[in-house]
């Protein structure tokens, strides 16, 4: 980036996290002036969770591919080929993702968000209008879109034609912004456990619904099986208040076949996390300059594990939708985009309530916790017409590039 754009570019990514990197990959390689600004003082730490896993949808597997990243981010990765459902025990519902009409990959991936950002920095690295600017605070945002960023070197002003605002659930840009925004934390609990994966485990994903609350199986990494248990907090707090063991005999009497491998890998209350989650719900996704991506516009619970998939997703669409209006094609593929977006997330939202009661009295019938398995593993429908446009064009902008 020449020294004159340096601090005028087309677009600010603030947040370096996987649906930023995304954002600011895709328009770099439009020939956009991008800058990423990420408060962490370097790119070692990686993200939050970054020693962790996400499960990563075939939808999402599929951009990633078109976008020359699966490979690179399947390192360690664990293949899910898909899922059961149990409603009280019995078996509702047997899916897999190579059935599927139109399924990009026939598979999901638990991968971990470390290694998708390594690959997404070294990617970034290749782009010359594309500058990572680490330990940087956000500070103010004028009413010009003018936009204070402090580092150790002192303040600096810059001047980005579009702001993507990819810094979280707490995110300082949009409250900058003025964009109200209900961020609540979930009433129920959840807690989970890795353990090894067992010698007889078949790569689907089971999830059990039932009085206990919600019980998931599914893989953690290439060489990890974790339990997820999702319940009212009443529940949770009559087994957390004594041993271990309390907590193995419920998930136990769920997955009797898994009890004598859960009882020998779980020993102690230190091997099982507890997180609290929260939702958000910003009253708009744009004001001005300013985008909201991912976390930042609605984020949400980790049931149905689409958190990291909508965010990426988001990165796709928007960043086609910026794209265009810096082409001078005015705002409408934002707006359109959080018009179709919108009920779907929020919707989503409101599925994982269901499933995180305050009390075991609230809890929704069986089916009506559910979500559908093709919707996971395809996406929301009305915008992969959206998905297949951006990744068109982002074809013909690197095909254009090279020669």
């Amino acid at each position: 980036m020449s020294e004159e754009n340096e601090f005028a570019p087309d677009c600010c990514v603030v947040g370096a996290g996987p649906a930023g990197l995304l954002a600011a990959l895709l328009l770099g390689r439009r020939g956009r002036r991008v800058t990423v600004l990420e408060r962490r003082p370097d790119p070692g730490g990686a993200a939050p969770a970054a020693g962790g896993s996400v499960i990563v949808q075939p939808v999402t597997l599929g951009l990633l591919d078109q976008v020359g990243l699966l490979g690179p981010a399947s390192v360690g990765a664990g293949r899910l080929l898909g899922a059961e459902a149990y409603f009280a025990g019995s078996l509702a519902g047997r899916y897999r993702y190579e059935e599927l009409a139109d399924c990009p990959v026939p598979y999901a991936l638990s991968l971990r968000p470390g290694v998708l950002l390594d690959a997404m920095l070294t990617e970034l690295a290749e782009l010359p209008d594309v500058r990572l600017v680490w330990g940087a605070e956000v500070e103010q945002l004028s009413g010009t879109g003018a936009l204070t960023v402090r580092t150790a070197a002192g303040s600096q002003e810059y001047l980005p034609t579009y702001l993507l605002a990819a810094d979280g659930r707490h995110s300082v840009v949009r409250e900058l912004a003025g964009i109200a925004a209900e961020v609540t934390a979930s009433d129920g609990a959840y807690l989970d456990a890795g353990v090894p994966i067992p010698p007889d485990w078949d790569e689907l994903t089971r999830a059990h619904f039932g009085s206990h609350g919600y019980l998931l199986e599914t893989r953690r990494g290439e060489d990890g099986l974790v339990i997820v248990w999702i319940t009212d907090a009443g529940t949770a707090a009559s087994v957390l208040d004594g041993p271990v063991e309390g907590l193995l005999k419920v998930w136990s009497d769920v997955v009797p076949r898994l009890a004598p491998w859960l009882t020998r890998h779980i020993t102690d209350w230190d091997q099982v996390r507890r997180v609290q989650h929260f939702a958000v719900r910003a009253e708009a996704w744009t004001a001005g300059n300013v985008v909201l991506l991912g976390d930042s516009a609605h984020g949400m619970h980790a049931f149905a594990g689409q958190g990291m998939n909508t965010s990426l997703q988001d990165a796709v669409c928007l960043t086609e939708a910026v794209d265009r209006a810096l082409s001078g094609h005015g705002t409408r593929g934002l707006d359109e985009f959080e018009r179709l977006r919108r009920p779907y997330i929020e919707g989503l939202q409101a599925l994982q309530a269901t499933n995180t009661p305050a009390s075991a009295a609230q809890a929704a019938p069986e089916r009506e916790r559910a979500p559908e398995f093709e919707l996971l593993a395809l996406g929301q429908p009305e915008i992969r017409p959206l998905l297949a446009r951006a990744m068109a064009n982002q074809a013909r902008s690197g095909a254009a590039a090279n020669h």
